[in-house]
Order: structure tokens, then C-alpha cells, then sequence
């Protein structure tokens, strides 16, 4: 086991991504031309963000989820059966689209801005998440590497929609199953590629105990 110093550093969350990062980012999802421009400046962007750590004395180093719209909707670009569907496709395809809309403004999220994957297949759960991700991060540090994955419950509550989850698994447990197995694969991977942090993000357990557990469908 690896034993950390004292006060061991390290960052917390994503740093910005440059408009010319976002912009190539869009332009290669649309098509495959500018991948190689896109993954060239992915690792320009993110030797930046490494350098700056260890210029500011960072003990074990990220790579700043350059790579990522956001900490969760990543998933949905390496594991077949999940799409990335922003609010209004969401609202377009439930039948629940009152307390929907309900649970989008409790959250704050009431906007077209913001993406969700929602699951329409059965799981992969071999599928690397990370693997892109690490492999640079693999290139450019010799010293310790975190790494930061969604949580199981996170994961579930925001892939799953009745209307189309519920066509292929019998329901949320059925389904935060194969997330679980997808993510226990995922950490034995990093552990044994040299990961010697795992980061689990959870920012809002605490809806388990104020989220109407009979509801069919939430944001979260």
C-alpha cells in the first residue's frame, strides 16, 4: 500500500478548457477529421495543467478532465447503449415531464445547457472509462496519478429513464448493478496501470433521503 506524506496535495474538481479546446472538441464529434486536431491540443492543454502543478508543488497530479463536458456525461463517449441527450430530448421522451421539470429546477438545472447520458442498452461493464484519460496522464507524469470517477449512485439515478432504461433492465437496482460491475472493473484496471488515487465524485448523496423513492424519473 502506498504510503502518502503528511499533508499530501492534490486538486479537486476540472480546470477550464481554452475556447480553441471546446471548439475542436465539438468540430471532432461532428467529424472524424479534426480528431487528430482535437487530441493534439487535448495533450497540449493538459501537459499545461500538468506543468502548473508541479510548479505549484502538487504532490499527486490530475489531468484536469480536459477531455470531459463534465465529471459524469464523459461515460456516455466510451460505452455503447448510453446517449448523451440534453434537457429538452429528455423531456421529449418521459411521460412524467411535470415532476421532471420539478426536479430540474430543484436542482438547478432547468436549462439546455446542461447534458445528461441516459442508458438505451445493456451496459458494457469491460469497457474502460479512464483508459484515453490515463494514458496521457501516463506520458507526461513520472510521480504519483489521481484519477476521478462518477459514483455507482449518481451514475444510476442520472442514466436511468423509464421510458427507455426500463425497455432493457427491470429497474434502477437492476441497472446500478451493472454500474457497480462497470466501475469495480474500471478501479481494477487503474490500480493495477499505477493509479495511487481514486477519486469517487458524489455531490449529492443526500437526495437519498429527500427524493420520493417511488418517483419514476429525476434529474439525479
Amino acid at each position: 500500500m502506498t504510503k502518502f506524506k503528511p499533508f499530501t496535495t492534490t486538486l479537486i474538481g476540472s480546470l477550464p478548457r481554452t475556447k480553441e479546446l471546446l471548439l475542436l472538441k465539438e468540430s471532432s464529434n461532428n467529424s472524424s477529421k479534426y480528431e487528430k486536431a482535437y487530441k493534439e491540443k487535448l495533450l497540449e492543454e493538459t501537459r499545461r495543467v500538468v506543468e502548473l502543478q508541479k510548479e505549484c508543488g502538487i504532490d499527486v497530479i490530475v489531468s484536469g478532465e480536459l477531455n470531459r463536458d463534465n465529471y459524469m456525461s464523459y461515460v456516455a463517449e466510451v460505452v455503447d447503449g448510453i446517449k448523451l441527450l440534453n434537457m429538452e430530448e429528455v423531456m421529449s421522451l418521459t411521460n412524467n415531464t411535470d415532476n421532471f421539470s420539478k426536479s430540474l429546477e430543484e436542482m438547478d438545472a432547468a436549462d439546455d445547457t446542461m447534458n445528461s447520458p441516459i442508458c438505451f442498452s445493456k451496459l458494457d461493464t469491460k469497457k474502460r472509462l479512464n483508459n484515453f484519460e490515463f494514458g496521457i496522464l501516463k506520458e507526461l507524469v513520472d510521480g504519483d496519478i489521481k484519477c476521478t470517477l462518477p459514483s455507482p449512485y449518481l451514475l444510476t439515478r442520472s442514466m436511468w429513464l423509464k421510458e427507455v432504461t426500463g425497455k432493457v433492465y427491470d429497474g434502477r437496482r437492476e441497472l446500478g448493478e451493472d454500474v457497480v460491475e462497470l466501475l469495480c472493473n474500471e478501479i481494477r484496471e487503474l490500480v493495477e496501470s499505477g493509479a495511487k488515487i481514486i477519486q469517487i465524485d458524489e455531490p449529492i448523496l443526500s437526495e437519498v433521503v429527500f427524493t420520493n423513492e417511488k418517483a419514476d424519473n429525476s434529474f439525479y
